[in-house]
């Protein structure tokens, strides 16, 4: 006869516990360098409108950031990428997009009304600058800056413990 394993208990306290992907979170990083990089390569405004709105809905709606869909959708069920849950606090990585959406937001403004391509495509290096070294080394500015946002009461503090913790590649 064989054995079924039951379910672990789901507690109140398991369920108070922030997690993360951070295979998710890796895709949208290299997605967002990709978007800014081929923008300012090949000069295409369009393309850091799109890195806007992909970020904005990433921070504002994470259930339907363009990003989540895909990785969820076709990357996940077919195993090319496969789900790395840690514990950590998603906030800090929603005001870092919504940090890189502003940029781009003000990058597609000063590219599109203002006539100022200068400030336009050096907001869209930033966030390719960011991106990228929160992909390849990862460090997250924006969470950093969520971190201590947080210490001086300005934000919500991180909910884990222990703090800003640089987890490094």
């Amino acid at each position: 006869m064989a054995q079924t394993s039951t379910p672990s208990p789901v507690t109140p306290a398991s369920l108070a516990i922030p997690r993360v992907d951070t295979h998710l979170q890796k895709f949208s990083q290299a997605g967002t360098l990709t978007l800014t990089a081929l923008a300012f390569i090949f000069q295409l405004p369009l393309l850091v409108a799109i890195g806007a709105v992909v970020l904005a809905l990433s921070a504002l709606v994470p259930a339907l950031g363009p990003f989540r869909l895909v990785y969820r959708g076709v990357l996940a069920p077919t195993h090319i990428l496969r789900p790395r849950i840690v514990e950590d606090d998603p906030a800090p990585h929603r005001f870092a997009q919504g940090v890189g959406a502003v940029f781009l937001i003000a990058a597609s403004l000063a590219l599109y009304v203002a006539q100022a391509p200068a400030v336009g495509w050096t907001l869209d290096l930033i966030v390719f600058v960011l991106s990228t070294l929160n992909f390849t080394v990862g460090f997250c500015a924006g969470c950093f800056v969520y971190y201590h946002l947080g210490r001086l009461g300005l934000l919500p503090r991180v909910r884990y413990a222990g703090g800003f913790h640089w987890r490094g590649v």
